[in-house]
């Protein structure tokens, strides 16, 4: 489960040597590794029914700032629904103690704030966005 920053870069048509090339050609976007979970399908389902109307088929789901915190807020409240599959393992719960499950809250609150956190990053003729996409 992969959450990725894309950061899109803007044409300088005024001064075309100053665009971001890679290989002698003009570099559009890159894509940088924002949060990684393995096995973690509670996660999974709620971001799937919540922001991609419950269709899983492994693609890219576009997340904003609001998006992500909402996510926050459910993870805090502890109202990620139960998933399960084939490929997804669990995520933690009551079987496994507070702790544990306590740790997965800290990792998922975490890596969602640093992702808010590169987002708010300015930068001239640079937009940014966020996308999480599961493959299995």
């Amino acid at each position: 489960m992969y959450l990725q920053g894309e950061k899109f870069f803007w044409t300088n048509w005024e001064n075309p040597d100053a665009n971001r090339k890679e290989d002698a050609l003009e570099v559009r976007s890159v894509r940088v590794k924002l949060g990684y979970w393995r096995k973690h399908p509670n996660l999974h389902g709620y971001i799937v029914k919540t922001f991609a109307d419950g269709l899983d088929e492994c693609q890219e789901i576009e997340l904003d700032r609001e998006n992500i915190s909402q996510i926050m807020e459910a993870v805090k409240a502890r109202k990620l629904p139960e998933t399960a599959g084939f490929f997804f393992g669990r995520s933690a719960n009551d079987d496994d103690g507070e702790a544990e499950i306590e740790a997965e809250i800290e990792d998922d609150l975490t890596q969602l704030q640093a992702a808010l956190e590169w987002l708010d990053v300015k930068e001239a003729n640079v937009s940014r966005s966020i996308i999480y996409r599961a493959s299995w």
